[in-house]
């Protein structure tokens, strides 16, 4: 097949997209770079041995997706800002990028004749939950506006689903980790606001300690719970995403199932690298769910996906991706 990714150049983007190189299709990239690398790009078309066209530009540009999407079969949108802090200080940033340029992505699709898309999505959308795991029945209720741009997307597509045909499938993400195996793309610690790349950061430089958000919760130990996935599992979700042509809009958690407290998350870097992560203990931060934890069932049973890599996983290979490249993809 031949498939577009904006957004491509991103942490996940890129991943995915090797892994659609190596499974031999056809691959169209449009992102900005406004936080994408081109570098990534390029040291993901080397491992893979296949190359793919990039577009300079934002999703915004409504002719430039028209003509990206020519004998295209199937779009995957990763192209949005995801910072949970940033669009609690600017809401209107987010509305403005993420459902705007949807939107615009959408329009040029149906001008394109293109009913086939896999969203990037995200467990923002189920803000606080009582019960965990959390299956994909729960309501969606944002703690960010983050959060609601992605549900706002998702139903977006159902209305796409309805009314024109489409096949949609939203992949609700909770928090990727880790890198390649190669150790040549991974997240850069200057793009990164999640708990991975800040543990770096504060090995790189004492600092820049980490703040840890939070200690009172009502947790095992105090700190919030995430539900960690490899993106290297991750990216396998989306090559199965893929397979599903129906018509229809479904949305599905993409996890482990296994959540994993910050303190957990520390320890095991500690473990790995014999060194303490120079921390702080801070307030809350506005925004964060105390925890978040997948029921990933249901897209095991409509694909066989299933996450198979475990936090020691994650963290080696975040390790090896950082001390490989200290500076990112400069």
């Amino acid at each position: 097949m031949r498939i577009l990714a904006t957004g491509g150049a991103g942490y996940i983007g890129t991943h995915v997209v090797l892994d659609l190189l190596e499974a031999g299709h056809d691959v169209v990239v449009v992102d900005d770079f406004s936080t994408g690398e081109r570098q990534a790009l390029a040291r993901a078309q080397e491992i893979a041995g296949q190359t793919c066209e990039i577009v300079a530009s934002d999703i915004a540009d409504g002719a430039v997706l028209r003509e990206a999407l020519q004998g295209v079969d199937a779009v995957i949108h990763f192209a949005a800002y995801k910072r949970v802090g940033e669009s609690m200080e600017r809401p209107e940033h987010y509305f403005r990028n993420n459902l705007g340029g949807m939107a615009t992505l959408l329009s040029a699709m149906v001008d394109s004749g293109v009913d086939r898309i896999v969203y990037s999505s995200s467990a923002a959308v189920y803000g606080t939950q009582e019960v965990l795991p959390i299956p994909e029945a729960a309501a969606g209720r944002p703690d960010s506006p983050y959060g609601l741009t992605k549900l706002q997307g998702e139903q977006m597509l159902e209305w796409m689903a309805d009314r024109r045909g489409w096949s949609a499938t939203s992949l609700r993400y909770f928090n990727p980790v880790g890198a390649h195996a190669s150790g040549h793309i991974g997240e850069p610690v200057a793009n990164g606001a999640n708990l991975f790349p800040r543990v770096l950061d504060a090995y790189a430089d004492a600092r820049k300690a980490l703040t840890v958000f939070g200690t009172d919760y009502d947790t095992p130990d105090g700190t919030c719970l995430r539900d960690y996935i490899h993106v290297c599992d991750l990216s396998q979700g989306h090559l199965k995403a893929l397979e599903l042509t129906e018509p229809g809009h479904r949305a599905f958690n993409v996890g482990t199932g296994r959540p994993h407290s910050v303190r957990e998350i520390l320890d095991g870097f500690e473990r790995h690298t014999g060194r303490r992560v120079p921390h702080t203990d801070g307030p809350r931060r506005a925004g964060d769910v105390p925890a978040a934890a997948a029921d990933p069932s249901r897209f095991h049973q409509a694909t066989g996906f299933e996450a198979t890599r475990d936090l020691d996983e994650m963290v080696t290979s975040a390790w090896r991706w950082f001390t490989q490249n200290t500076n990112g993809y400069r």
